[in-house]
């Protein structure tokens, strides 16, 4: 069944297999033939069979012709590779004697193709009455058998962070004589965008987990519940003596080590506010969110869970994760750090009513006074939240051996 939102873009053709001039061909024949001229109706009949033939081919080339494209990954860093496939499936008994696929493709993009793919184009823009450059990614195929599909991969590398789009497909084909083709756009909802998080750094996340414990000397992320034995196991050199369970080495049992349930801490609110980092330097901006990023990163992978509020992006609504430590919400944190831009507006929400019970917010900012969303700052609980500038984020970075990275 076809497509509604994949489009035929119509037949090109040479002047030879034009309908008119397929028309002038067989009128021609059959005059030739009328006087006799039997080698020039020859000739034309040929010619007819031939442009009538292409022409036919043509029109038929894409039907029942399917194109996909599927990434491997959709979310990934910068640095990281993920591998793209592209797919024609041919659902006829005609086979596709070449095909040509066409994709937008910018100058600046979160994620690059190999370079062999992209071509250029000189374009007059009348408006500005200039010359422009245009790129396209360009992947030929030499043979699609019937009923066949051929599937091809190019490789694909994360260059910064921001969301990409995969632009429509134009999808070309035609008869094996080169004298005519047809031309269909293939619109890719699913999967059609590519995320590049914030580069990730070394950060220690011990001060975070002192504040909400509001102790120095817990750095694991969590605590033991002393008073719930969960289980014992055998002793194990280095277990402290006070985790031996007294009562079944009274027994005259074996040294057994007591485990005990795990509290973890209540959950971390991050609040991001890019709009206050419009008069910076955009480097300070990206480090901000590098560090953001990895904070959260290192806290779910710990179990504590986190949450986001970012404010309307040109990708996003405003919006506010729920507290979790599961990948997915992990996932949605990063992605709302990969849309986030200087130009982004102020929170214009009010925190959800769950945030009274979050055991900490850092409200990240280029500095105190340039805090665009006051308001918001205003309705959160003074005692628990903290404004974080790139001096405080730089301050959780691991430098040198004295921090413990995680």
């Amino acid at each position: 069944m076809p497509d509604p939102n994949n489009n035929n873009t119509g037949i090109e053709s040479s002047f030879l297999t034009k309908p008119v001039a397929i028309i002038c061909w067989l009128v021609l024949c059959v005059f030739a033939a009328l006087f006799e001229k039997t080698g020039v109706a020859l000739f034309l009949g040929f010619v007819f069979v031939l442009t009538f033939v292409s022409y036919l081919w043509a029109r038929a080339a894409l039907k029942n012709v399917d194109f996909l494209r599927h990434a491997n990954h959709t979310g990934v860093f910068p640095g990281q590779t993920f591998v793209v496939a592209r797919t024609i499936a041919n659902g006829k008994a005609l086979p596709l004697i070449w095909v040509e696929i066409r994709e937008p493709c910018g100058t600046d993009e979160p994620a690059s193709s190999p370079p062999e793919t992209i071509i250029s184009h000189e374009v007059y823009d009348e408006a500005k009455e200039t010359t422009i450059t245009t790129y396209e990614r360009l992947y030929t195929l030499s043979l699609v058998h019937w009923y066949g599909r051929v599937t091809f991969h190019d490789t694909w590398t994360a260059r910064r962070r921001g969301i990409m789009e995969f632009g429509d497909s134009s999808v070309r084909s035609g008869d094996g004589f080169g004298l005519s083709a047809v031309g269909r756009t293939y619109k890719t909802p699913e999967q059609n965008r590519i995320v590049v998080f914030p580069a990730l750094a070394d950060v220690s996340v011990a001060g975070i987990i002192n504040d909400m414990w509001d102790t120095r000397s817990r750095e694991t992320g969590y605590l033991e519940d002393r008073t719930s034995i969960k289980s014992v196991r055998d002793y194990q050199a280095g277990d402290p003596m006070r985790n031996i369970n007294m009562r079944l080495l009274a027994r005259g049992q074996a040294i057994k080590t007591n485990v005990f349930e795990i509290v973890t801490p209540d959950s971390v609110l991050f609040v991001i506010d890019p709009g206050s980092f419009r008069l910076v330097s955009p480097y300070v901006f990206e480090e901000a969110l590098s560090v953001t990023a990895s904070l959260i990163e290192s806290l779910t992978r710990r179990g504590i869970s986190v949450s986001l509020f970012a404010p309307s992006s040109v990708w996003y609504e405003e919006t506010c994760t729920p507290p979790s430590c599961a990948d997915a919400e992990r996932f949605e944190m990063l992605t709302l750090l990969a849309a986030a831009s200087e130009k982004d507006g102020p929170i214009r929400g009010v925190p959800p009513d769950w945030t009274e019970e979050t055991g900490k917010i850092y409200y990240v900012a280029s500095d105190a006074g340039s805090v665009t969303a006051s308001a918001l700052l205003g309705l959160l609980p003074e005692h628990k939240t903290r404004i974080l500038t790139p001096d405080d984020l730089n301050a959780y970075r691991c430098i040198g051996k004295d921090r413990k990275a995680v």
